[in-house]
């Protein structure tokens, strides 16, 4: 019923209370009338709702544009993958973008959506091997070992327990409680059939698929190995297991 409201409006920044919608209205006009690009940044402290509020500019410039396709529909589902791969847990809140994100829609003459493509930036390496008490790692790694059946752990050798691993323990030596998962709902094992759902509609093929669940599972296996030094002074892998894991 609000977005219809702002679709209406011919003076939406004029006519109604400020909106995100009245943002995107002002945007996609601006675009039609003028035959020019346009660009709007979503900034803010942490937790300040940046990622909600590209969700929702994004659903409006997917009900205006008469595509004709799911296309709109397609961008739109990717937001939990971005989250999954991209947002942690912080002490600022569940589900806190940890990079950043240039998302352009492109556009017909008739303002249909043709298609869309998305570039990460400056994205916190340093968390996926450290992070402090009460933060936690990005999502995926939690989703998988909370939602890969046995017979897929089994062929990625991937534990059960999120505490076996190195990279998913914080400074404490212990993962971060994580109940409700990425968005406060069903959990991790919930949250990763969203996301798998989402690869499958956006048409990656499962052969891909599973070689990222293999990947991931990969990267939790390296940061298990240990190191140490041999009589002679060089260096040597401690534990093997973690790195026969790695490499399989």
């Amino acid at each position: 019923e609000t977005l219809q409201a702002y679709k209406s409006s011919l003076a939406p920044q004029v006519e109604l209370p400020p909106h995100v919608y009245a943002v995107a209205a002002s945007a996609h006009s601006g675009m039609l009338q003028n035959s020019m690009s346009q660009s709007v940044i979503i900034s803010g402290e942490s937790g300040a709702g940046k990622t909600e509020t590209a969700k929702i500019l994004l659903e409006y410039l997917a009900e205006v544009s008469c595509s004709g396709s799911d296309l709109h529909m397609r961008v739109l589902k990717t937001n939990p993958i971005m989250e999954s791969f991209g947002c942690a847990k912080t002490i600022w809140n569940n589900n806190s973008s940890r990079f950043g994100k240039f998302t352009q829609i492109h556009v017909s003459k008739k303002g249909a959506i043709l298609g869309a493509s998305i570039q990460t930036y400056l994205l916190e390496a340093t968390r996926v091997v450290v992070h402090a008490e009460r933060n936690c790692n990005y999502h995926i790694f939690y989703q998988i070992v909370a939602g890969l059946s046995s017979s897929e752990k089994a062929s990625c050798q991937l534990e059960s327990d999120a505490n076996k691993y190195a990279y998913l323990r914080n400074a404490t030596g212990k993962a971060t409680a994580r109940p409700g998962g990425r968005v406060g709902g069903g959990g991790d094992a919930a949250e990763f059939k969203d996301s798998l759902s989402v690869l499958q509609k956006i048409g990656v093929s499962e052969k891909l698929i599973a070689s990222l669940w293999e990947t991931l599972s990969g990267l939790l296996a390296l940061g298990n190995i240990t190191y140490g030094e041999t009589v002679n002074g060089d260096a040597c892998i401690q534990n093997t297991k973690a790195l026969g894991a790695a490499c399989k």
